[in-house]
């Protein structure tokens, strides 16, 4: 009589769940790293202006250009700043989505453990019978061999 799990199809409910799961998290890993790169890249266009404004102040500017490049300066400035709030979304994000895996692992790991005890008990009981058997078989043999 082959093993047959009674919870198997749980099992396989439980693994998909975690698959789902590892499968959101990989999302939120992207779009996580992908909010870094657009802050980092903002912070490099901050970097580039303010040295390109230095530049021009020593040659010189007019009142109207110093305050398009402030302009400039401070857009680039709130937009850094909306970059990071969208980063710390994310990275809020991630965290949840990191929770829900290893709490659907978890749940498959405890189904998978009651599993393998539930085999190591089936086969426990087959190695009785096989022996049962052998026994049985022996003692056949030797009252055949006896009455002979």
């Amino acid at each position: 009589m082959a093993f047959r799990f009674s919870l198997a199809a749980v099992l396989r409910y439980r693994q998909g769940l975690e698959h789902q799961q590892e499968l959101r998290l990989h999302e939120a890993n992207q779009r996580l790293l992908a909010a870094r790169q657009r802050v980092e890249e903002a912070g490099r266009l901050l970097a580039a202006m303010a040295r390109e404004d230095a530049g021009k102040l020593t040659l010189g500017l007019s009142s109207a250009e110093l305050q398009f490049d402030l302009f400039l300066r401070s857009r680039a400035a709130a937009r850094r700043l909306a970059l990071e709030k969208q980063l710390a979304g994310c990275e809020r994000a991630r965290a949840e989505c990191l929770q829900s895996y290893h709490q659907a692992r978890q749940q498959r790991e405890g189904v998978e453990a009651l599993r393998r005890q539930q085999f190591e008990l089936y086969r426990q009981e087959e190695a009785r019978r096989e022996q049962r058997r052998l026994d049985d078989m022996f003692l056949l043999r030797r009252e055949y061999l006896r009455r002979r």
